[in-house]
């Protein structure tokens, strides 16, 4: 388990590693953008913080800041789901004009690999993963997301099947901000295929 404010369980099928280079370029484009107005802010009341003297008023200092740092982290997730839509609409469009094949799970395949194992994965996934994002009164949310990893080792397709919309969301949008991709992607007979994997995750609330 990983605490965030939420507990983080992910358990995942037939997965193994990474390498550089995987993150979506408009979901990564966001990040950016938003990591450094979040710098920016606190080089600001770092400087507030530092010249004040009256223990009061740096406490209240800190509170503002942890409330605008809250206000960022919100206003980046509404980027962020704008992203989602826009970049599914683009790998539907792809589908339709290249239609490539993807392997199911099968011996004939040999899987992709995730360097450091699948608790590396369930690592950086827990980092992205927004829990504030999640809308619902439920103490344990449950989806399974579906993605391929294509020839080149990156991720793509990522869909997310659970009872709760939100919480689909944030996880399909914490696979998309991964800045890594599969060191090694599937292959048959040592030539690389497009693979589908299916990773079930699981969420306490507390």
């Amino acid at each position: 388990m990983i605490r965030m404010k939420a507990i983080f369980i992910a358990t995942l099928l037939a997965l193994s590693n990474f390498i550089f280079a995987q993150q979506n370029p408009e979901f990564k484009e966001i990040k950016d953008y938003f990591d450094s107005q979040k710098s920016l802010l606190k080089a600001e009341f770092q400087k507030k913080y530092l010249a004040e003297t009256n223990p009061l008023v740096k406490d209240k200092i800190k509170a503002d800041y942890k409330d605008f740092v809250q206000k960022i982290d919100s206003v980046k997730n509404v980027a962020y789901l704008g992203a989602l839509i826009r970049v599914k609409n683009t790998e539907d469009l792809k589908k339709v004009v290249h239609n490539s094949d993807v392997k199911i799970d099968n011996q004939e395949v040999e899987k992709p690999e995730f360097p450091n194992g699948i608790n590396s994965l369930r690592e950086k996934v827990a980092q992205l993963f927004y829990a504030d994002g999640i809308c619902c009164d439920d103490k344990e949310l449950n989806t399974t997301l579906k993605f391929v990893v294509e020839k080149d080792g990156s991720i793509s397709e990522i869909t997310a099947e659970g009872e709760t919309p939100s919480f689909n969301k944030q996880a399909e949008i914490a696979l998309y901000l991964l800045p890594d991709k599969f060191q090694k992607p599937g292959t048959v007979n040592g030539n690389a295929v497009r693979y589908v994997f299916k990773m079930p995750i699981r969420m306490r609330l507390e």
